[in-house]
C-alpha cells in the first residue's frame, strides 16, 4: 500500500476536551496526515460523516449530552454492512468492561489516555491500511462481475444463434459464418476474465499484521 494514499485519508476526530483534539492533530501533523477534522460537540457526528465521510474516526467515549457508545450505534444504522469505516476509540476509561463494550458495538481499535503518541500513530495507520484494501478488494470484485455479466450475455448471444443455426433444415453455411464471431467474442471475454482473476488474486494481499512495530510508517 503506498504511503501516501493512507496518509490522503480523511480523519474525523471526536472529543469534547479541546486539549486532546490538539494532542491528536498534533499526532496526525506529525505523522504527515493532512485531512483531518475534529468535533467537540458528539451530536454533529452524524452530519459531520455524511459531509466529509470520513475513512476513520478517532472517537472519545466519555462525552456529555451524547456518549461514544452512543455514537456508535448511531453510525451502526448510517453505515452499510459491506463498508468498512474503523472506529478508534480513545478513552480514560482503561476498564475491560469499557473495552468489550467498545468493541461489541463496532469499534475497531482501543487507546486509553494518556495516549503513546507512536502507539496511537501505528494504530492509525494500520486501520487506515486496512480500510484502503477492503475498497481495492470491493473495487476489484466489482470490476469482476462487470465482466462476467458481459461474458454471461456473449455466450447467451452465441447460444441463441447456434440453436438459430441447428433448427430444422440444417446448417447452412451462413449460419456457421454468423455464429463464428459470436463463439469468438464469447471465448475472448472469458479468457479476459481469468487474467482479470489471476491478476487480482495476485496483487491482493492480507494487510501488514496490525500495531507491528516492525511496519511503522516513518513519523
Amino acid at each position: 500500500m503506498d504511503r501516501e494514499t493512507v496518509l490522503a485519508s480523511r480523519i474525523l476526530i471526536v472529543d469534547d476536551q479541546d486539549a486532546n483534539i490538539l494532542l491528536l492533530e498534533r499526532v496526525l501533523m506529525r505523522a504527515g496526515f493532512r485531512n483531518y477534522q475534529a468535533l467537540t460537540d458528539s451530536r454533529q457526528v452524524l452530519e459531520q460523516f455524511r459531509v466529509f465521510q470520513p475513512d476513520l474516526i478517532l472517537l472519545d467515549l466519555m462525552m456529555p449530552k451524547l456518549d461514544g457508545y452512543a455514537v456508535m450505534k448511531q453510525l451502526s444504522g448510517w453505515v452499510a454492512d459491506d463498508i468498512y469505516i474503523p472506529i478508534l476509540v480513545i478513552t480514560a476509561d482503561a476498564s475491560r468492561a469499557a473495552k468489550q463494550k467498545a468493541l461489541s458495538l463496532g469499534a475497531k481499535d482501543f487507546l486509553t489516555k494518556p495516549i503513546d503518541t507512536t502507539e496511537a500513530t501505528l494504530r492509525i495507520f494500520n486501520l487506515l491500511e486496512t480500510r484502503l484494501l477492503y475498497r481495492q478488494i470491493q473495487s476489484s470484485h466489482e470490476l469482476l462481475i462487470e465482466h462476467a455479466l458481459e461474458s454471461r450475455a456473449c455466450v447467451l448471444a452465441a447460444r441463441e444463434k447456434m440453436e438459430r443455426a441447428t433448427a430444422p433444415g440444417g446448417i447452412s453455411t451462413e449460419a456457421l459464418l454468423q455464429l463464428r464471431p459470436a463463439l469468438e467474442r464469447a471465448a475472448a471475454a472469458v479468457e479476459n476474465l481469468v487474467r482479470m482473476a489471476d491478476a487480482n488474486q495476485a496483487s491482493i494481499r492480507p494487510p501488514d499484521r496490525a500495531m507491528g512495530v516492525e511496519h511503522a510508517p516513518a513519523i
